[in-house]
């Protein structure tokens, strides 16, 4: 009996130790432009973390949920999505943590995509647009605009339904596009919401996907090619391509589960999000799982208590009459 008591503390002790080391479910993974550091969420809070692994620093606290990190283009900044005061707004803070700045103020949802330059964040969200768009303004069709990093008012940035914004050092947009309403989780179908991508350079929209599948995810390789992610081959993976259509590469071969949350460092490296765990790729070079660990205080709970006195649907009294079953969301 104390036998089987030891085995059965010994593997608690080990699974803990296994959900410290091996953390899941990391998710929206951005790594710097120096390529040196990887900023992501889990469990609701912003986290860094070496490229090489590592034990993760916790960047944000709040008991609010934060999420969507993106590095400024000379790495001192994050910006991120936080619902603190109550649906999410765009903040900004130092890349190695402290008090955050909000910069958005709006009722709705906005949620940070990247930065224009080192003062400029561009963010999706669903306002009122210019009178030249013929779109529907609210739910999923969202805008892009642009925020000062020291606040002020926001402005319209594009009045099409760009996601997945990338920059490159010439201004020119990479995006892919956003025909419907489609779960972006979605897998492996092929109707006429798949995305695709795009580009705009000097006012001219060029698409320049052409598979019937999801293409998303652009990111700018250099000024003349990128990479982005495609179910081409069946499951999310990653691609490189010249803008003129040549030089086509397929990147990661993963398979049964999709790549998720592609960024792209100066120096090549890439990062991005499979089955739950942060990996990263330089040219040349075959996927490393990175490891990394994490130790923080639980801020989710397994029991939420509530005293309910109304609400409740579907009543249904039971033949002895004793009884009550019913249905409370």
């Amino acid at each position: 009996m104390k036998k089987m008591i030891f085995s059965a503390m010994l593997m608690a002790t080990t699974m803990v130790a296994s959900a410290q080391t091996e953390p899941l479910w990391m998710r929206f993974s951005a790594i710097s432009p120096d390529g040196q550091t990887i900023a992501f969420s889990y469990k609701g809070d912003i986290y860094s973390v070496p490229t090489t692994g590592g034990q993760a620093r916790q960047l944000t606290s709040n008991a609010a949920y934060d999420a969507y990190p993106v590095w400024s283009p000379d790495g001192r900044q994050l910006a991120f999505a936080s619902s603190r005061e109550g649906s999410l707004d765009v903040y900004v803070m130092e890349a190695t943590g402290g008090s955050p700045r909000r910069l958005t103020t709006h009722s709705g949802d906005e949620v940070p995509m990247t930065f224009r330059d080192n003062q400029h964040v561009l963010f999706s969200a669903a306002l009122m647009p210019t009178a030249q768009s013929n779109i529907f303004a609210g739910g999923r069709t969202t805008q892009v605009y642009e925020v000062s990093t020291t606040g002020g008012r926001p402005r319209m940035f594009s009045t099409l339904m760009m996601e997945d914004v990338s920059i490159n050092s010439r201004g020119d947009v990479l995006y892919h596009d956003w025909k419907g309403y489609e779960d972006p989780f979605r897998k492996h179908h092929q109707s006429p919401v798949c995305r695709d991508i795009w580009l705009c350079e000097n006012g001219k929209y060029t698409q320049l996907s052409s598979f019937k599948g999801e293409n998303r995810t652009p990111r700018w390789a250099d000024d003349t090619s990128y990479y982005y992610l495609s179910e081409e081959d069946g499951t999310f993976n990653i691609y490189r391509r010249n803008v003129d259509g040549t030089g086509k590469q397929q990147i990661t071969r993963h398979q049964k589960n999709p790549v998720r949350y592609l960024s792209v460092a100066k120096n090549g490296t890439l990062c991005y999000g499979y089955d739950g765990e942060i990996y990263t790729l330089k040219p040349g070079s075959q996927p490393q799982k990175v490891r990394i660990c994490i130790t923080a205080d639980r801020n989710d709970r397994d029991l939420v208590r509530q005293m309910r006195s109304g609400g409740a649907t579907e009543i249904s009294l039971s033949p002895s009459g004793k009884e009550v079953a019913f249905v409370m969301h």
